[in-house]
């Protein structure tokens, strides 16, 4: 399955990769992590290691569970990728499940040409409701009074690469102290991958970005152990452990940036190329949040008689 376009970073990553902690049953499944791992052809270092960390996980723990042969029919069936989602798995997000059943569904398409049923995508609902205002302000509250100078500052920094950036929880574990630049009253975010992009940070976030960012010159912005399984499962634990009023969520907060760009009437071009998306479907869950208009009030910029 050789992929002549491979990067060389992501040849790295596949080439170089052992699970964390480490299984007597790896040397096994090896070979076969690889090879579904080049058949998906990433194209990123986060998109190779994420590869990686899903299908050996997966691997392990059929071979373990089953005793089945290592191969691609065996190993990818629906009988083990919905017990392996709902034991193994059942612990974390429906969000991370979700992540895990689409890409190692399309890892069996590709390696087994096996079509298997993968979960329904997760209803956006509260995830997608905004905090208040209230809410932001208890968060700060709670993130300024942590027990610890580290606390407080990976408390600070997850508020604001969320609420001022609307960096996701995996964004967040990626973010390096360097792709943050705070200038004066302003501070940006740059956000590499696929859709590489430089974030301005919304206004109200840029002193705590500041402050949680602190004398640090390099390493992890929000300054963890990173589990190779799912990096994010840190910031959650972090959050389980250091509980306040009420607990933030980074999709939320995420969520409440979002809005306040659609509400900024922004250019669409503009709108897309800072959240990521690549279409405005996206951007649907997140209307309904938004500042409703209407049309009469329109009626002189659509008949072009002001400017927008």
């Amino acid at each position: 399955m050789a992929d002549p376009e491979l990067p060389i970073v992501c040849a790295r990553i596949i080439a170089g990769y052992t699970p964390n902690p480490p299984t007597g049953i790896w040397p096994q499944v090896r070979q076969f992590t690889m090879e579904c791992a080049l058949a998906m052809k990433p194209r990123t270092y986060s998109n190779a290691r994420r590869l990686m960390t899903m299908i050996a996980l997966f691997a392990c723990w059929v071979v373990t569970v089953t005793g089945c042969p290592v191969t691609p029919q065996r190993i990818f069936t629906q009988s083990n990728l919905d017990r392996f989602l709902r034991t193994r798995l059942g612990g974390h997000s429906v969000t991370y499940r979700f992540d895990v059943s689409r890409n190692l569904t399309a890892a069996a398409l590709a390696v087994a040409g096996v079509k298997l049923r993968q979960l329904p995508t997760p209803t956006q609902g509260d995830a997608v409701r905004p905090h208040s205002a209230r809410d932001r302000a208890t968060f700060v509250s709670w993130a300024n009074t942590l027990s610890t100078p580290l606390k407080r500052q990976n408390a600070q920094t997850l508020l604001a690469l969320a609420g001022g950036a609307g960096l996701t929880a995996q964004q967040i574990m990626d973010a390096q102290v360097t792709d943050v630049e705070i200038d004066g009253d302003r501070a940006f975010v740059t956000i590499p991958g696929p859709r590489p992009r430089r974030i301005p940070v919304r206004r109200p976030w840029v002193k705590m970005l500041a402050n949680g960012i602190g004398a640090h010159t390099s390493g992890d912005a929000f300054r963890a152990y990173r589990l190779d399984e799912y990096p994010p499962n840190q910031l959650q634990q972090f959050l389980t452990r250091n509980r306040g009023e009420l607990r933030p969520s980074v999709s939320r907060l995420r969520s409440g940036w979002l809005v306040e760009l659609i509400d900024a009437n922004l250019p669409l071009e503009v709108l897309l190329a800072t959240t990521g998306f690549t279409t405005l479907a996206s951007l649907r869950p997140y209307l309904r949040y938004a500042q409703s208009h209407d049309a009469a009030d329109w009626a002189a910029t659509i008949a072009g008689e002001v400017s927008a």
